[in-house]
C-alpha cells in the first residue's frame, strides 16, 4: 500500500503549486461540512461520467496514445483505494501530529483545491497505477470506486475535523499533509480524472452511441 501510494506522489510535483488558488477559493470554508460534500460531489460527477456509455464509448481511445473512458475509469478506482487504503490505514492511525508537523500543513489546502484538479500539466502515472482492463464494465469500476469512497464520506462525517487535522503522514507532492488534506487530495484526484473522461467524449471521433 505504502508504495502505491509513494508512485502516485511523483504524479503531480508541480501541479499544486501550479496557480495560486482563487479568491472564492480562499473563501472556501476548511471544514467537516465542506470535505463532505467535496467529497460527494466529485464522487457524483465521476459516476455520472461513466453512466450510460455503450460498449464502444467505454472503449474508444481519442489516439493510439491517450487513455480510453475504461482506461480512465480504472486508473480513479485504483488510485480511489490506494489514497484511500493509505489515509484509513496508516494516516488517520497514526500517533498525533506533533506542533512541528502541523505547521508544515498549514495554507495546503487551497493549493490541493486550485492544484489536484488542475489539468494544464500532464503526468504519467506510475505503473502499478495504470489501467489493465480490471474492470469488464463501468459498473464494476463504479462498484470498486464506490467501496473506497463511501468509507471516506463515512469517515469525514463521523470524524471531527480537529481529529482529521491531529493526524499527518505522507508521501505527498508536497510533502506531509493532515488526514483532512489527504481526503481533498483524493477528491481532486477524482476530480481531475474526471475532466479528462469529459476530454475523451468531446473528441469529434467519439461514438454517438
Amino acid at each position: 500500500m505504502k508504495r502505491a501510494v509513494l508512485a502516485l506522489s511523483v504524479l503531480l510535483p508541480a501541479i499544486v503549486f501550479a496557480a495560486e488558488p482563487t479568491a472564492t477559493e480562499k473563501a472556501a470554508p476548511k471544514d467537516s461540512k465542506f470535505l463532505v460534500e467535496y467529497l460527494t460531489q466529485t464522487q457524483q460527477d465521476f459516476l455520472k461520467s461513466i453512466k450510460g456509455l455503450s460498449e464502444a464509448q467505454w472503449k474508444f481511445k481519442p489516439a493510439p496514445d491517450r487513455w480510453s473512458i475504461a482506461e480512465v475509469a480504472e486508473h480513479i478506482a485504483l488510485s480511489e483505494q490506494s489514497i484511500g487504503g493509505n489515509i484509513t490505514d496508516n494516516v488517520l492511525k497514526s500517533p498525533p501530529a506533533t506542533a512541528e508537523q502541523k505547521a508544515k500543513t498549514q495554507g495546503l489546502d487551497d493549493k490541493l483545491l486550485q492544484g489536484i484538479p488542475d489539468r494544464t500539466n500532464k503526468y504519467k502515472a506510475p505503473e502499478k497505477l495504470q489501467p489493465a482492463g480490471k474492470f469488464a464494465s463501468a459498473k464494476d469500476a463504479a462498484k470498486a470506486f464506490n467501496a473506497k469512497r463511501d468509507e471516506l464520506i463515512d469517515v469525514a462525517k463521523k470524524t471531527p475535523e480537529s481529529e482529521l487535522r491531529s493526524h499527518v503522514g505522507g508521501p505527498s507532492p508536497m510533502g506531509d499533509m493532515d488526514g483532512y488534506q489527504w481526503m481533498l487530495f483524493t477528491a481532486g484526484h477524482s476530480k481531475r480524472h474526471t475532466a479528462q473522461i469529459e476530454e475523451v467524449k468531446a473528441d469529434p471521433n467519439f461514438p454517438k452511441k
